[in-house]
């Protein structure tokens, strides 16, 4: 009967034997295996094992940070092979043969003993019950029996080469499965494009790959939202946890969880009648440039220069980092309950300057590229001054023209390629529906019709 054994790093964690019946994997306590390591991207109810057609299959339960084999996460599920490794966080997953039951046949097995009767010459053979313990030998001067200490040895013998050949397997196939380690390879960001200085044509600036934080934004502000609601459970739950376990060392995220706990402390203290004293209430100092409001609390007048001044260090790093819509969103936010603090309002007037540029200049691009015919490099510049600017009027038409004209591409490219396979021309129709993949971009109508004309082609 196989087994699981789950490691961490070098050090066996546990042991889980297989049946028919499915183990759950995750770490909430009621699974069948708790990886209690939600800081390294284990989800509460994370993978399960089952078993299909005679083997062992491992299925993503929607998982946050997925299941990952030899370096490839896994889409849905994968079968699970003796001695490949099965990372899921920093825990590594086994599928091991169960040698016990080879052992066990070896040492306490049944055991076939040859005596000689003395009734008519004849061998009579005697073979042990399946308790292991061989039949007591006949008592006669002709009989041969087998010394119980020659036994013993043979026994002790088999048994640690079993064990030996049992090691030196286990330590080959494990350090010939570990996944390597790739290289994750940068792309700089290109400067912007010098002007022409001769009547040559000038090649087109390539637009930067666009960095996806939606995500982590998108809980950064929910959470901020509801903890100026003073809803801080709820930011801790809902947003905050789960924005740390997919990346623990985010700054922002650590200092509003930070925020949240002395701010659900606070009120702890508060409902518990737990009142200051008269040597507390004289320490109480207002920040400069952030005035208390009238009958404002101390702990909520603390808790909102506290806000204050973390909306202020993120608005300047986002505008160092030019992510000019989130550096206005801080900013602003800043500017509106404090304007003067730290000169929040000339910040914000700095980012939009900044914010204008950026857009501009990405237009430029992308209707150079549009010019030489590069409508896919032309309409990622596009994406770009969306990026720095939603609300730009000019960017949003840019960019629908362009999409226009990709589509009126691809729908050629499409029907002819329909029309080869119609023909039997297998090779031109493959080579078309791949031109028409490459000249889209992901979420296209055509992209993914051509996607499925060569996912059935390949076939």
């Amino acid at each position: 009967m196989p087994r699981l054994v789950v490691f961490r790093g070098d050090a066996i964690e546990s042991e889980v034997r297989l049946t028919d019946d499915p183990v759950r994997i995750g770490r909430h306590a009621g699974n069948d295996v708790v990886l209690d390591d939600s800081l390294n991207g284990v989800s509460r109810s994370h993978a399960e094992i089952r078993r299909e057609s005679g083997s062992y299959v491992i299925v993503d339960l929607k998982s946050r940070n997925g299941i990952w084999i030899n370096s490839k996460r896994v889409k849905e599920k994968a079968r699970l092979a003796l001695g490949v490794p099965v990372n899921i966080g920093a825990f590594e997953l086994v599928l091991e043969d169960d040698a016990s039951a080879t052992f066990e046949s070896l040492v306490a097995g049944p055991q076939t003993v040859a005596s000689a009767a003395t009734t008519g010459g004849s061998v009579a053979v005697t073979r042990s019950t399946g308790s292991g313990q061989p039949p007591p030998l006949p008592v006669g001067p002709e009989q041969a029996s087998l010394p119980r200490t020659s036994r013993t040895r043979q026994i002790l013998l088999w048994s640690g080469a079993v064990v030996l050949v049992y090691a030196v397997t286990y330590t080959v196939v494990r350090n010939r499965s570990r996944p390597p380690i790739e290289a994750v390879a940068v792309e700089p960001v290109p400067a912007p494009a010098p002007a022409p200085t001769s009547t040559a044509p000038v090649e087109a600036p390539v637009p930067p790959a666009v960095s996806n934080k939606a995500l982590n934004e998108q809980d950064l502000t929910a959470a901020r939202e509801q903890m100026a609601a003073k809803n801080y459970a709820a930011a801790l739950s809902e947003h905050l946890q789960p924005l740390l376990e997919r990346d623990p060392e985010n700054v922002e995220g650590r200092d509003l969880k930070r925020q949240a706990d002395e701010a659900i402390a606070a009120l702890e203290a508060a409902a518990r009648g737990l009142k200051k004293t008269k040597d507390q209430q004289s320490a109480e100092v207002e920040t400069t440039g952030i005035p208390r409001k009238p009958g404002e609390a101390y702990t909520d007048y603390t808790a909102r220069v506290r806000q204050i001044q973390s909306a202020l260090a993120e608005g300047k790093s986002a505008l160092e980092k030019q992510e000019y819509v989130t550096a206005l969103a801080r900013l602003r936010a800043v500017e509106r309950d404090a304007p003067k603090y730290q000169a929040a309002d000339a910040l914000a007037a700095e980012a939009t300057a900044k914010q204008k540029n950026a857009v501009d200049l990405a237009i430029d691009n992308g209707q150079q590229n549009e010019q030489q015919s590069k409508l896919l490099e032309a309409r990622r510049w596009y994406e770009i001054a969306l990026k720095h600017d939603p609300a730009s009027l000019l960017a949003r038409e840019k960019r629908a023209a362009i999409i226009t004209l990709m589509n009126d591409a691809a729908e050629k490219l499409y029907a002819q390629a329909t029309a080869a396979v119609k023909m039997g021309a297998t090779a031109q129709a493959k080579r078309l529906f791949q031109q028409v993949y490459d000249t889209t971009m992901p979420g296209d109508e055509y992209r993914e019709k051509a996607a499925k004309q060569l996912e059935l082609m390949s076939r």
